[in-house]
């Protein structure tokens, strides 16, 4: 028998307490447990960020990978959609719209030359047999299927798809060569809303609804015929539709039995074998996935027909990953909203703010958080309210600027060395609802509006070099209630409202405001952290409905994705404005108009190794 050292290229080491970065195949002896320890395999699925489209949706196509995929079209409440959505490994945003939206659809390819073909454009149904390509960017016809249909299953690339099956059910199989349709061999069994992966010459169809009722047959197609291979172990239908991985390398997941279920199984090409199960049983979800074994599950519905926007990944790893999430955090002693807030997640500060909602009730009350529990600190000079995205830098060095008294727009200006406030020099034009970003040295204010009965949110921007403030250029659109992040030199401000909600990002370097990659929905008085090229936005109000929203963003200077939605919808948030995007904390703030004194935390997905103990035999 060869020894470990032969196999695997090292020595199986003793030593007193496990490597704080153990490589994948190392092995250990930890004298102090007495224990033979390595790094194992584990494989399980992991919330992500859900689908940018507030309404969420179902029966949408799934393209690509568990790292770059896109969503294609599927129902939501208000119908059949035309909406693309691309990942990215982290969030969603938004793509390039169908030109012909449905559901049902059969999807292939990849993020960057996806296949759309048939599929059903109403609730009728009112089925069609166009197809279209992407680009990575946009739709374009092409020449239609053969024979028009839906809720059927498909696998492929853009120029070598193969769609088959479908509701009737049916059991025709068309292959398209990246140009023109043709006929293949049928179906064994006649299916809809089947499970599917591989390619045009090594197809894969599992379970689905022959009728009424869930088969679990599962057949091979060899380019020419199909062939009826190991069933799977559940007979359901409607779960992950096409997964772009290798029939050798596929998973299942989620579906309907007589019930919604979680059920995953892995195909090795032979034999099915249960998996780890999805964290939220559904059907009609979206998929994606690649030949080691990843996979990505978007959308869907559930037997009470709830819609989904949530995301989960699914990962086999040496390494145990804690996805992205909002937790909570301790309370605030004096429920507030539309208080400054900055400093860190374990170092912030919240100053200020209203005490009730609705009408003014402005406080100076200051209070510091270690990350566990806030603390009483002293006093603002000035009480003020609506100065929740106009406080930044770290604890011991923190600005507030601006802000509303009960019948004005303020121009004071307040610093804090991490015990006292200290008076500064005064705005140029008094205002709240303002955004500020900077430090001590080199401050920038932008937006907001002057009286509180004003309506119209203004251009103007300031600028603080250490001993005044500053006229700067004005920013290209009016707004008030934005979220600003970034610098002096290299900041951005985000949504806001100007009579209504708006989407509008601009950024600045210093000089001058450019018009950059707008939200993909109007958002504003929520929070916001973060740096130009890579920010988070989170809660307030989306427009047009203006509802109070969970929704967090991120962006990383191009492009805005989705984000783990916060626990609970509110406005007027106090961030941690010196937090990072993957890294912050938000305070306070207004649910449905009684004030919060609770804290929620954001903290981004992480990694640990997955040591495992082993024995001999």
């Amino acid at each position: 028998m060869a020894a470990y050292k032969d196999l695997i290229g090292q020595k199986i080491t003793k030593v007193t307490s496990n490597p704080g970065e153990p490589k994948t195949g190392q092995m250990w002896y930890n004298s102090t447990d007495g224990k033979l320890r390595g790094l194992g395999v584990v494989s399980a699925w992991s919330s992500s960020s859900p689908l940018i489209n507030i309404k969420a949706r179902f029966t949408q196509g799934g393209v690509g990978t568990k790292t770059s995929a896109l969503a294609v079209g599927g129902q939501d409440p208000a119908g059949v959609q035309t909406q693309t959505e691309e990942y990215n490994g982290t969030g969603w945003s938004a793509g390039g719209a169908l030109g012909s939206g449905r559901y049902g659809i059969y999807t292939a390819g990849t993020q960057t030359a996806g296949l759309a073909a048939s599929g059903s454009t109403s609730s009728t149904p009112g089925v069609t047999a166009n197809v279209e390509e992407y680009d990575g960017s946009s739709w374009s016809e092409v020449n239609n299927v053969t024979t028009a249909r839906f809720l059927g299953s498909s696998c492929g690339t853009q120029t070598a798809g193969l769609i088959y099956g479908g509701a009737g059910p049916n059991n025709q199989t068309e292959e398209y060569d990246g140009t023109n349709w043709t006929n293949g061999g049928n179906l064994n069994t006649a299916r809809n809303t089947g499970f599917s992966s591989g390619t045009q010459t090594a197809g894969l169809i599992s379970g689905g609804g022959p009728g009424s009722g869930n088969t679990a047959a599962s057949e091979h197609y060899d380019g020419s015929s199909w062939t009826t291979v190991n069933s799977m172990n559940t007979a359901r239908r409607s779960g992950s539709p096409s997964i772009a991985a290798l029939r050798t390398s596929s998973l299942a997941f989620g579906g309907f039995t007589t019930v919604m279920v979680s059920n995953t199984e892995a195909y090795d090409g032979t034999t099915w074998t249960n998996s780890p199960t999805l964290g939220t049983a559904r059907y009609g979800l979206g998929g994606a996935g690649d030949s080691s074994g990843s996979a990505l599950a978007f959308g869907g519905q559930n037997n009470s027909g709830t819609t989904y926007a949530l995301t989960e990944e699914f990962t086999t790893s040496t390494n145990t990953i804690t996805a992205a999430a909002w937790s909570s955090g301790g309370n605030l002693n004096i429920a507030r909203r539309a208080a400054a807030g900055f400093g860190t997640q374990t170092a912030a500060v919240v100053a200020g703010g209203n005490t009730s909602a609705p009408g003014y009730t402005g406080t100076a009350n200051s209070e510091e958080y270690d990350g566990a529990s806030w603390t009483e600190g002293n006093n603002m000079n000035t009480p003020r309210s609506n100065t929740n995205s106009a406080g930044y830098g770290p604890q011991t060095s923190g600005n507030i600027v601006g802000g509303a008294a009960p019948s004005t727009g303020l121009t004071n200006y307040e610093t804090y060395d991490g015990t006292d406030y200290s008076n500064g020099p005064a705005l140029n034009t008094g205002r709240f609802g303002a955004a500020a970003v900077g430090t001590s040295t080199a401050g920038l204010c932008m937006g907001g509006y002057y009286d509180p009965g004003g309506t119209t949110g203004s251009t103007n921007s300031e600028e603080y070099g250490g001993s005044s403030w500053a006229a700067g250029n004005p920013m290209n659109n009016a707004r008030y209630d934005g979220m600003g992040f970034g610098t002096q030199t290299a900041g951005a401000i985000a949504g806001g409202a100007g009579t209504a909600a708006i989407a509008n990002v601009e950024e600045y370097n210093g000089t001058s405001w450019t018009n950059a990659t707008a939200l993909a929905n109007p958002q504003r008085i929520g929070g916001s952290v973060g740096t130009q090229t890579d920010a988070l936005i989170f809660g307030g109000l989306l427009g047009p409905s203006e509802a109070k929203s969970t929704l967090a963003q991120g962006y990383d200077g191009t492009t805005w994705s989705s984000r783990p939605s916060m626990g609970t919808a509110r406005i007027q948030i106090s961030p941690a404005s010196a937090g990072t995007s993957v890294l912050t904390l938000a305070a306070g703030g207004n649910i449905q108009n009684p004030v919060t004194n609770a804290t929620e935390e954001f903290t981004g997905e992480t990694e640990t190794a997955n040591i495992t103990d082993f024995t001999t035999s």
